[in-house]
């Protein structure tokens, strides 16, 4: 059986576009918001040249020859000054020798800014990707306005008043969906966005961008796909546009597309900002988050301590974005059992949290939800426990009762409750979570299924396994209809139904399931991958329960070697495999093979209780 926890990993933003391989220079003009040249300003380019306006306000900069059409560039005027448009300063090489970029500025806390209702929809626009549950920073909605006021030369009140005031003169659909996105309503967000693209514009990108965030947050992720696709059919190679393109496809276990083109966005900005860039750590975060999902965790590790490396370098060691990428990297130890590795990591992300953004944040609670996992997989649960209900105070005050979050932590309280047999609490916290991720969510959503397949796996070690039965299969139906019948969280409902077969003796429907999933896996994931030695290890099960142990034993020689080569020789999971295997070999009264794995079984639990789950193979994967 398999119960889904929900780790809470960050993701990070970034921009982008198209130029030409002849430009050279970047030639333009500094102005001011009402179009007055302004000369004698120096001009510098992020990883490039820099110049002084000339009376007339004109400057021209050489760009370095590596770089290609549709690298992005970034003007930087200094700290008293902020480039309104292009927004932030962020914009691309001419497509042309003769094109002239027009840069209009205004000084820092210049009130015409905020009274532009164009400015302002700006700021909402960066706003919304920055308050998107799986983008950038680990930072309160608060604390994003503060910085981006303080970036601007406002105080928070002064932009949430300005934000106010242009949403009560709002007409425009696309504006409208903007003000519902930046208040996380996202199915109204959908529906206005998907109103305005049906009238192309110069905003035509970033409305499919910010379709995309309302579709994605809404768990659609196909549809959150096709509005990228349809971006990158204007602008092919805008990084911020492949950069969540690639956070689609990996929902929907397209990995191998979604590496490549996370790939491409990081090569894009190492040649425009060179290899020493905030964007490239959030991109190596990324990249490193695909390839994780993927088993590959011997490729994800160096990709995520070089992001670590280089957030800290940059933006010092108490960052909340170094607490985002030590929580990944805490993560990834916990899939490859390095539990010892994992946890100092989780409690230093904590105390960054708790320094920069205090002890009540909804990220601290996030990172504390993380530790109690971890702990539940040590099999410390009087330590989990805490936790979790201290993560669950933290959001309930922060975000009211009925929030997602609330039951991503009631999710994970219930899977604790089902570890320890405490089966009438998990039961009440997983019905508690599936209310809140309904009424919030829709009956449709991914988590919805997750949620129904735990509730059916409790139900399962009940034996109440006619209540089971329904939920697996509706948790199957809206797994295969938000992600498709290919992905491997389809694979995990198949498998699960498949256990819940082998119990009630239903063996032909029982291997069927398996087989399925068996299939899924091996084509999603490759059959060296953990998700395809759970198939294997259970069908095993399945063959042992029918008097088939013959059958089983090479399931279980498979599924253990599979786990050696990528948990290590000491996880928990491999003396699962080795309990299983011996159960199946003193069956076929092999008895001499079976004490040997049973020893081997047992040292490996001893040296897990013992909070040492790696003592022969400590090497990172």
């Amino acid at each position: 059986m398999a119960l889904n926890f929900t780790f809470f990993c960050g993701l990070t933003g970034l921009f982008g576009r198209v130029t030409n391989p002849q430009t050279r220079a970047v030639s333009g003009v500094i102005e001011t918001l009402d179009g007055t040249p302004l000369p004698a300003m120096v001009v510098h380019l992020t990883n490039g040249g820099s110049a002084t306006t000339s009376e007339s306000g004109k400057f021209s900069i050489s760009i370095s020859a590596r770089l290609e059409p549709s690298d992005p560039i970034e003007i930087l005027l200094g700290e008293d000054w902020i480039v309104a448009s292009p927004w932030e300063g962020k914009t691309f090489v001419p497509v042309s020798l003769e094109e002239t970029l027009h840069v209009h500025v205004c000084r820092k806390g210049d009130q015409t800014l905020l009274a532009d209702p164009q400015m302002v929809k700006r700021i909402v626009e960066s706003l919304t990707s920055l308050l998107g549950s799986r983008l950038l920073s680990a930072n309160e909605p608060d604390q994003l306005l503060d910085e981006k006021g303080r970036a601007l030369g406002f105080s928070i009140d002064q932009v949430k008043f300005a934000i106010e005031e242009w949403i009560k003169k709002l007409q425009a659909p696309y504006e409208k969906g903007l003000a519902a996105l930046y208040a996380r309503h996202y199915a109204e967000a959908s529906r206005y966005i998907r109103e305005s693209v049906a009238s192309a514009d110069s905003d035509q990108v970033q409305k499919y961008i910010a379709l995309f965030d309302a579709e994605f947050q809404l768990g659609r992720y196909p549809q959150a796909e096709a509005a990228l696709v349809a971006a990158r059919a204007i602008e092919p190679s805008n990084v911020l546009v492949l950069l969540y393109l690639g956070q689609a496809l990996e929902e929907q276990a397209k990995y191998q597309e979604g590496e490549q083109v996370s790939q491409l966005a990081l090569a894009i900005d190492e040649r425009a900002f060179g290899p020493e860039h905030s964007q490239i750590a959030a991109l190596l975060n990324n990249l490193a988050l695909v390839c994780e999902d993927q088993g590959k965790y011997a490729e994800a590790e160096p990709l995520y301590r070089r992001s670590l490396q280089l957030d800290e370098k940059l933006l010092g060691p108490n960052h909340p974005d170094v607490a985002t990428e030590l929580n990944n990297l805490a993560a990834l130890y916990v899939n490859e059992g390095h539990y010892i590795d994992a946890e100092p990591l989780y409690k230093r992300a904590i105390a960054i949290g708790e320094k920069t953004l205090g002890s009540e944040s909804r990220y601290v609670a996030t990172r504390l939800s993380n530790l109690a996992i971890l702990y539940q997989d040590e099999g410390r649960y009087a330590e989990a426990e805490p936790l979790h209900k201290r993560a669950l105070a933290i959001l309930q005050e922060r975000l009211g009762p009925e929030h997602p979050e609330i039951a991503t932590t009631l999710n994970n309280l219930s899977t604790l409750y089902w570890e320890e047999s405490r089966f009438a609490e998990a039961e009440s916290f997983g019905k508690r979570a599936l209310q809140i991720w309904e009424n919030t969510l829709g009956p449709n959503h991914p988590l919805v299924g997750t949620c129904l397949n735990n509730l059916a796996t409790l139900y399962d070690d009940e034996r109440r396994y006619a209540e089971a039965e329904p939920l697996f299969k509706r948790s199957l139906e809206i797994t295969e209809k938000a992600v498709g019948p290919e992905h491997p969280d389809a694979a995990n409902r198949l498998n699960n139904l498949g256990m819940l077969y082998d119990h009630e003796r239903r063996f032909a429907e029982a291997e069927a399931m398996f087989r399925r999933a068996l299939a899924i896996n091996e084509k999603a994931l490759g059959s060296d991958n953990t998700a395809y030695a759970v198939n294997l290890h259970n069908l095993g099960v399945m063959y042992t329960d029918e008097g088939e142990p013959g059958k089983a034993v090479p399931m279980y020689e498979q599924a253990l070697a599979i786990d050696e080569r990528a948990l290590g020789r000491d996880h928990r999971t491999v003396a699962g495999d080795l309990t299983a295997l011996a159960v199946a070999l003193r069956r076929l009264g092999r008895n001499g093979e079976a004490d040997l794995y049973e020893e081997q079984a047992a040292k490996i639990q001893s040296n897990v209780k013992q909070g040492n789950p790696n003592p022969l193979d400590s090497g990172k994967k």
